[in-house]
Parts: C-alpha cells; structure tokens; sequence
C-alpha cells in the first residue's frame, strides 16, 4: 500500500515538472502577435531618430529664413544656408536676384540654377562673394551672376583648393576705392588690385569658364600674394602667403575699365609661383595678360601664360614686367598664345603696336621662353628690354613690321 503511495506521488512530480516545462517553452517562442508590453515599447522609443538633415540645402527669393531649408521649404537668402551648412554640403540657389554680400568662412559648395537668372546683386556691399580663410578650402562657387559690388565681384583670401566656375561676373567696382596710377597720391586707403575676380595669397585655386565682362573698376582677373602688402583689401594683415599653383583657365575677359584683363602679379617677397594662365580669351582692356612685380623686393616665379588670346587691348597683349628695385621676375613661360591687334606700352619705352613685350625696369627679367606664339596686326611682334637669358624660338607673325626688336 504504501509503495503504491510512493509511486502516485512521484507520477504527481513528473506531471506538475512536465507542465512547468510546457509553460517555460511557450513563453520562450517568437510571438507573432502584436504586443504592448513595456519592455516592446520602451525598445521602440530607444530607436526613434531625429527628423534627417537634407543632404542638400535650398535657398530661394520666396523662401523664409526660418525654414529648414528642404526643396519644399527653402531658405530666403544664400548667407543664412551657409550659416547652416554642414562641411562641404551642397546649396542648391533656385533662379532670383539676392540682395546681399555672400560671406563664406567654411567649406559649401554653392550652385545656381543658371547663371543667367541666379543672380547675386551686390549694390552697396563692398564685395559681392568673399571667399575667406582656410575653413573654406574646398569651397566651390557656380552657375552664378556676381554684379554690381562697389569692388570686388568675387574675393578670395588664405584659400586652398577652391573652384570659381560658370560663373557672369558684370558690372562691379561701382564705387571702388582702387588705388590711383602713381605719381598721384591716395587719398585715403584703397584698393591696389581690385579686380572682379581676385585671389590673395591663394593656393590651387581654379577659376575656370567666367565670363568677366563690362566691369568698371580694375580690369578681369587677378592673383596676387599676401604679405606686408595686401593688394586686394583696404585693411592690412598679418596673414603672410604665397600664391602658387592657381589655374585661370577657359575665361572670358572682355569690356573691362581701367585695368588689365588678367593680371598675376606679386606685391611681397612670398611670391607668385607656379601660376597658370591657359586658353582665356582676353579683350578691349587695358592690357591683356600681365605676369609682374609690383613693389620692391617681390618675387615671380615658373609663371606660365599658354594657349591664350589676346586682341584688340590698348596696351601689348601679353606683358612680362618687372618694375621696382630687388624684384625676382623669372623662368616665365609664354607658349602657344594668339597675340592680335593691341596698342604700345609706352612706359616701358614701347612706343608702338606691341604684341609681346618682356621688360625690366630696374631689375631685369630673367629666363623667360616666348616661343610657339602667332602675333599678328602689330608694328613689333615680340620687344625686349633688359630680359638676359630670354628664349625666344618658333613664333610666327603676320603683318608685323619688326618681328623680334630688343632694346
């Protein structure tokens, strides 16, 4: 009897054990049945995300500041996508005129829509795009129209790497301080190279595809060092920089007052070097392309003009220059240029139609190559003055009256 007990009492355990283990194997089962258990929902609240940042930004005339800046709710003005802008983000400017001065510190990539409609309208700034400081390297700026600047269209300083491409740049240097053509004294300070595109102190920067024309101040493009002098502002720095390794490349220069049409030119002993000018088409200007010193002591070097046009200028189309005491003006190379119709440069004693002229004043010019050029419509083809070592080879010339001339 009592075995009998004993082996009820254990069949009891190992039903009661056999159920528990059925009951533990259902709940370890995936459920496929929604579930509201706070465990499921605190889950879900850990992977709600934030709303997403637009990868691109989008800035337009009836836009609103205090949007987010989508295609569907874009910003009012360019400055304000910048300010917002994550590095190297791209900002898409729909078709408008922008009233404001674009001020870039950090690396965008700014597009219009067409250059012919997207228009940044400078009137009463000093600049109309400043470009400015190593946090802009890698900053692309296209498909704009830049006018109406008292100075500057677009300005870059202390940048590396940054692209001006497709861009109009008209009608600036409206009210410029540029500084006067010596012997005459400034008034006050001024501007030494204000030309409607200018880069200071710059390195592998390319402006490429502009079309710069009718601006009213200073001539087309420029490059220039950055040093005791700074050409292209009216404050000083202490910013020392060569400007080396930039590409002015593809532009058109046309219809500009009171300077010269593409000028490389270095006002410190940090130099320009390296700097290539290539396959501009460069018109009606004061000069055409100008590679110089232009204060004592400065430097000019491995410059290249290549594959240029230059007509109808009304001093020489290409001017190799060097002008002051303790200037290095060297290893310049002219090559493959299409030199026609310019004027003479009378203040280098060049007192008739001048196509090509490799001057120094008081230093000389050093090693420069002019070969492989057409020059066409002029009295001299190529004049030389104080230009040792200069190689002169394989140019052709057509109705010119002195092909090679050196003083």
């Amino acid at each position: 009897m009592a075995t009998s007990k004993s082996i009820s009492w254990i069949i009891g355990i190992i039903i009661v054990v056999l159920v528990i283990a059925v009951a533990i194997g259902s709940l370890s089962k995936p459920s496929t049945a929604p579930s509201t258990s706070i465990a499921q929902s605190q889950n879900s609240t850990t992977t709600i995300r934030a709303p997403q940042v637009p990868s691109q930004l989008y800035v337009s005339t009836a836009g609103s500041d205090s949007a987010n800046g989508t295609l569907s709710a874009p910003f009012k003005t360019i400055n304000r996508a910048i300010a917002l802008a994550r590095p190297g983000q791209i900002i898409i400017v729909e078709p408008g005129t922008y009233n404001e001065q674009i001020n870039i510190t950090s690396r965008v990539i700014i597009e219009g829509e067409n250059a012919n409609t997207t228009i940044i309208n400078a009137s009463g700034k000093m600049n109309g795009i400043n470009i400015i400081g190593p946090g802009a390297n890698g900053t692309v700026v296209s498909n704009l129209t830049v006018e109406n600047a008292d100075n500057h269209g677009i300005y870059a300083q202390d940048v590396g790497n940054v692209k001006i491409i497709d861009n109009i740049v008209e009608h600036n240097g409206v009210n410029a301080t540029v500084c006067p053509q010596p012997p005459a004294k400034p008034a006050g300070p001024c501007i030494i190279e204000d030309k409607p595109i200018e880069l200071i102190g710059t390195s592998n920067v390319t402006v490429e595809k502009n079309v710069v024309v009718n601006n009213l101040a200073d001539g087309g493009i420029g490059v220039s060092d950055l040093g005791p002098i700074n050409p292209g502002s009216l404050t000083q720095t202490h910013i020392f920089a060569s400007s080396m390794d930039n590409k002015i490349i593809g532009n058109k220069v046309a219809y500009n007052k009171g300077g010269c049409g593409i000028v490389i030119a270095s006002y410190n002993k940090d130099g320009i070097i390296n700097n290539l000018v290539e396959n501009n088409t460069v018109s009606f200007g004061v000069a055409g392309i100008v590679i110089g010193d232009g204060a004592p002591n400065a430097t000019a070097i491995n410059n290249v003009v290549v594959n240029n046009t230059a007509f109808d200028n009304f001093l020489p189309g290409i001017i190799v220059h060097a002008t002051t005491p303790g200037d290095v003006l060297s290893n310049t190379t002219v090559e493959f240029n299409r030199v026609s119709g310019n004027s003479a440069d009378a203040e280098v004693g060049d007192m008739n139609k001048t196509g090509i002229v490799v001057s120094g004043d008081v230093m000389p010019v050093l090693n420069a190559t002019i070969k492989n050029n057409n020059v066409s419509n002029e009295y001299y083809g190529i004049w030389l003055r104080n230009a040792p070592g200069a190689a002169i080879q394989n140019n052709t010339f057509a109705n010119v009256t002195v092909e090679n001339y050196a003083k």
